[in-house]
């Protein structure tokens, strides 16, 4: 590890000890910031990180995480109600048809989802006439796993029946441990726990789908007037991710408070997960913007041209990297 690497990662461990609940007291002159996000699922751990280690407050900021749909959220952000929506494909749809939101940093660098099997499927050749669930026609489970089916040469409905079991990640769980199925496409810690029972992970779907699953869209008025709060926000959320990412025991503990993961294995699982899915950076590559903005124009059924201007801004992300490596 480099001085400087060194050096930034003392910064984010002085400033999250010094800043803890424990130590801390109630400061004045915080500027308040509200952030809807669909859950406090593993993408999102970042933000409640941030929130609860005194990232935000580092940067004179008083972060409310409120969950909420993403139609909502984005709906209450352009009202003026919301500074930050975590929702990133549902923002870049709402850019490409026009809305004034921007994308400014990603939590992640792709999705946490990964295709779960039963073990004695060892390759996706075996996935043969077997029995794959999505949770619904058109959502995530169902386009990603057709997307990763077509990558290996199987023909969904043809070679590999999809089922539609309409359900949450437990309950298709529960339906592979029936046998009722072979295969599902779940996320963290679903896929992890599943892991633990003795069912296989055999593809993460990252490795296919490059966009980010989270990250933070705000309103081009916002940018536009308070600039500084744009750049200090991102700041705290990459110092969190990257405090999470050197910190496995800070790490489970918050797992377990925000998301009820009380067993060690599991939580091992899910934090060498969590080293790989999160963003140093913020930034998203100018081809995965591209892909963005493609599945917004498809869905939207927009045929003019777009630029990533219009979806994204990551100039705050550049500067925030730059500040944080000089100690600002």
């Amino acid at each position: 590890m480099s001085k400087k690497s060194l050096g930034y990662s003392a910064l984010i461990f002085l400033l999250a000890c010094f800043s803890h609940p424990a130590w801390s007291q109630e400061s004045t002159g915080l500027k308040k910031i509200r952030i809807g996000m669909p859950n406090r699922g593993v993408p999102n751990l970042g933000l409640p990180a941030a929130q609860r280690f005194g990232f935000f407050r580092a940067q004179g900021l008083d972060a409310e995480l409120i969950v909420m749909r993403p139609s909502v959220s984005l709906q209450t952000l352009l009202a003026g109600d919301l500074d930050y929506s975590t929702v990133l494909a549902s923002g870049a749809r709402a850019s490409v048809s026009g809305l004034p939101l921007r994308i400014v940093m990603a939590l992640t660098v792709g999705q946490d989802f990964s295709l779960v099997v039963r073990p004695e499927i060892r390759r996706m050749e075996d996935l043969k006439g077997k029995t794959l669930a999505v949770s619904g026609v058109g959502e995530f489970t169902d386009v990603g796993t057709r997307l990763v089916l077509k990558k290996y040469g199987l023909v969904p409905e043809v070679d590999v029946k999809l089922r539609a079991l309409y359900s949450n990640h437990p309950l298709r769980l529960s339906a592979l441990q029936a046998g009722q199925i072979d295969g599902t496409v779940m996320s963290m810690p679903y896929n992890k726990m599943a892991v633990k029972m003795g069912f296989r992970e055999l593809v993460q779907l990252r490795e296919f789908i490059k966009t980010p699953q989270g990250g933070l869209v705000t309103t081009v008025q916002k940018i536009r007037s308070e600039p500084d709060l744009v750049l200090r926000t991102i700041k705290a959320a990459l110092m969190a991710n990257r405090f999470l990412r050197e910190n496995k025991g800070e790490f489970t503990k918050l797992l377990a408070r925000e998301s009820g993961i009380h067993d060690q294995e599991v939580a091992g699982l899910i934090h060498e997960e969590a080293v790989k899915l999160f963003s140093d950076t913020g930034l998203v590559s100018d081809g995965v913007m591209q892909e963005f903005i493609a599945n917004s124009k498809e869905t939207l059924k927009v045929s003019r041209e777009i630029s990533i201007s219009e979806v994204a801004d990551f100039s705050f992300a550049r500067r925030a990297i730059s500040d944080l490596k000089q100690g600002r």
